[in-house]
């Protein structure tokens, strides 16, 4: 088992974050990593994406919504060719802090025969899409943590 976790400060409140990290339709204009979404945000949902990283050829996977809080907490699940081969359990977590600020944690809990292959270079790509996910919802001066 492999888990990447990066955290980003936003300066603006989750209701914000989650209003561009759940509208699906415009990943294609921000986000770098799920370059294409389509879907509908509820639990047993499932989702369409389009994924490209900088270590791997693009591809596209179908994820099940299994848990959405309204303004803090989405998750889908991925798999390639079966669980035991790779499976993707990614958690995007909005915690409030003071000042009207997001505490944003992209979270990824891999499993499978094909993680040492598939998961390489996925946390910088994860710390490009907190960056743009910031940039698209303040304009800039995001704050990564290191956890």
């Amino acid at each position: 088992m492999k888990e990447i976790r990066v955290e980003t400060e936003i300066d603006a409140p989750p209701e914000s974050v989650w209003e561009v990290l759940t509208d699906f339709a415009a990943y294609e204009t921000w986000n770098p990593v799920f370059t294409n979404a389509d879907g509908e945000l509820h639990e047993g949902g499932t989702v369409d994406v389009d994924i490209e990283t900088t270590k791997l050829p693009a591809a596209s996977i179908t994820m099940s919504i299994v848990d959405v809080v309204h303004n803090s907490r989405l998750q889908w699940i991925g798999t390639v060719g079966g669980s035991w081969l790779f499976r993707g359990v990614h958690t995007f977590e909005l915690q409030a802090l003071d000042g009207d600020r997001t505490l944003f944690v992209n979270h990824e809990r891999f499993s499978g025969l094909l993680v040492p292959i598939l998961t390489r270079g996925l946390r910088r790509d994860y710390e490009a899409m907190n960056r743009a996910l910031a940039e698209r919802v303040e304009g800039g001066s995001a704050v990564e943590v290191t956890p």
